[in-house]
């Protein structure tokens, strides 16, 4: 789905116009399930919808009941169990043959709830509460994990906002270029950082929130540690790499890899081995990207950014 702040940006937008609209969020999920936990979709008086909580016959079903609220006025928010199986059980069967489960969060947002709306889209940061009480942002909190769900009688869906996974492109070349325009549409905030003045791919990179020009021996200042923090090396030479891979080793990030083959990773490690600790040369990550025979840029880029997809989704 778009990032989140184009979402609630869109979802400002529509109530202005509209007046209402309801909001569904899927605030849980288990096994094979088409939608994830944060999925999001805002279907409007008008009919039209934007964003997806999975997309076949549970969104499907859900859009319908969305609409047919929609036509009944106010009502009070609720919490869908959605099982993926022909037959049922506990929770509403849909059909589906994947075996998972999702609770889908379905909320009624009103014109007073715009300017609430266009709050989660700017750059505040804090926690999102959905409630039968309704809906409130506090800036002051930040949830441990990205999303929490109580359920029951007082129920209670609450997600962090603001808190984005971040992209740190060392090198700012073809497949950073590439790969800036891939991680835009999966909700990364993307820095690439060269030390060449001048560049030509970096000064086309429009996807990019950050462009910084910094000496590769200063790199690890420009580097932040966190648990949201992913860093691909990529720059125009072996020598570079190995500088900057040097530099960053020890830092506490959720994904430190190289781009290049296994047999130039190989050798970055063995010059490096006898500077690093071992523990230390084992964090970092290459060749980088899922094994799919890519050979253009936008191919590497699709391989490394599914790598990235795999490790955020658990794999």
């Amino acid at each position: 789905m778009a990032n989140q702040a184009i979402f609630w940006q869109r979802v400002a937008d529509g109530l202005e116009q509209h007046g209402s609209a309801v909001l569904m969020i899927v605030a849980g999920s288990e096994g094979s399930s088409p939608g994830k936990a944060g999925a999001k979709m805002a279907v409007f008086a008008d009919g039209e919808c934007f964003g997806t909580i999975g997309g076949g016959a549970v969104e499907h079903k859900l859009v319908r009941e969305a609409r047919s609220l929609l036509a009944q006025g106010e009502f009070q928010p609720f919490l869908s169990r959605q099982r993926h199986n022909l037959y049922g059980g506990e929770g509403q069967a849909t059909g589906m043959l994947c075996g998972g489960e999702q609770t889908v969060l379905v909320y009624g947002c009103r014109s007073g709830d715009s300017a609430l709306c266009r709050q989660l889209a700017g750059k505040m940061r804090g926690v999102l509460t959905l409630s039968p009480a309704g809906m409130a942002f506090d800036p002051a909190r930040t949830l441990t994990g990205h999303y929490a769900l109580q359920a029951g009688s007082e129920w209670r869906y609450e997600e962090n906002i603001g808190v984005r996974k971040q992209a740190y492109l060392i090198g700012g070349g073809h497949v950073s270029l590439a790969l800036s325009k891939i991680l835009a549409t999966l909700d990364f905030e993307i820095t690439v950082i060269d030390e060449r003045d001048n560049l030509d791919t970096l000064a086309r990179n429009r996807e990019a929130h950050h462009k910084m020009i910094v000496p590769y021996r200063d790199i690890a200042d420009a580097i932040p540690e966190g648990r949201q923090v992913f860093v691909l090396i990529m720059t125009h030479s072996h020598k570079t790499d190995e500088k900057v891979a040097e530099r960053l080793a020890g830092k506490k990030v959720r994904y430190l890899g190289i781009l290049g083959s296994r047999k130039k990773i190989a050798q970055l490690k063995a010059n490096l081995s006898a500077r690093l600790p071992i523990e230390t040369l084992q964090r970092i990550r290459g060749p980088i990207g899922l094994p799919i025979h890519s050979h253009t840029p936008e191919e590497i880029a699709i391989s490394i950014a599914a790598e990235l997809i795999q490790l955020v989704n658990g794999g």
